[in-house]
């Protein structure tokens, strides 16, 4: 199948969900421009996954930069797009403190830094794709979406990067675009149960949808289905979506 929609601009496409939803759009066929800071790793990850170097040429505008870095993400908008996939995130790091072990990121701020830098960018340009972000369950949230056990793990071991998604939520709701806020449960790596089984989201006519687990490429396949297939984006702007098995 053969798409003619403005590409799609990738953020953190060396990360599962990402790369996942990635994966998927370039075998369709649609155009897309990803800044990485290792354009090699992105592309050694898109040849393990099957995507041929034929794919890669034809639809992947690869850019290498700094998501931080705001004149390396206007590079991404020297075009108009169609969509921003927003999949950055931290990396677990150790912590002096015994009680946070392994409970830290790397870069602690990276997430909402970073949604600030794209947004910067955005708003030198006409352009206004709407920004797809993934985040978690467990934030701020009108109805529990977590199960009642983990709510101890959500709160209190993982703080630290979920005060991070947090602030790039908040980013995002306050820029006035057009959003969808994608939330799974714990992400596993892996091929796992499969499809996403259950779907919620919070706000008017909904509940979130809770439970345990769910693998990155899950999430990203249901990026592509639902969000970056264009007949089907409609139904989720403006939502924050829970995903899980």
């Amino acid at each position: 199948m053969s798409y003619t929609q403005a590409p799609v601009a990738f953020f953190g496409a060396t990360g599962g969900c990402a790369l996942a939803c990635l994966v998927r759009t370039l075998n369709a066929g649609i155009d897309s421009r990803a800044l990485v800071r290792t354009p090699q790793k992105l592309l050694d990850l898109l040849a393990a996954r099957g995507v041929s170097s034929a794919k890669i040429e034809k639809h992947l505008v690869l850019l290498q930069g700094n998501a931080l870095d705001v004149e390396a993400v206007k590079q991404v908008f020297t075009v108009e797009v169609s969509l921003v996939i927003f999949g950055i995130g931290g990396a677990p790091a150790f912590s002096p403190n015994p009680l946070r072990l392994f409970l830290t990121l790397d870069q602690p701020e990276i997430c909402g830094k970073a949604m600030t830098t794209v947004l910067a960018a955005l708003s030198t340009t006409p352009c206004r794709p709407p920004i797809a972000c993934i985040s978690t369950t467990g934030l701020r949230s009108p109805a529990r979406d977590v199960p009642l056990l983990l709510v101890p793990l959500y709160h209190w071991l993982l703080a630290i990067p979920h005060k991070d998604k947090q602030r790039m939520e908040d980013v995002l709701l306050e820029s006035g675009r057009e959003w969808v806020i994608v939330k799974p449960s714990l992400l596993q790596d892996g091929e796992g149960k499969g499809k996403v089984t259950r779907v919620g989201w919070e706000g008017e006519g909904g509940k979130p949808a809770v439970g345990t687990f769910i693998n990155r490429k899950s999430v990203g396949e249901w990026l592509f289905e639902e969000v970056v297939q264009v007949q089907k984006r409609e139904q989720w702007v403006g939502r924050k979506v829970t995903l899980t098995w």
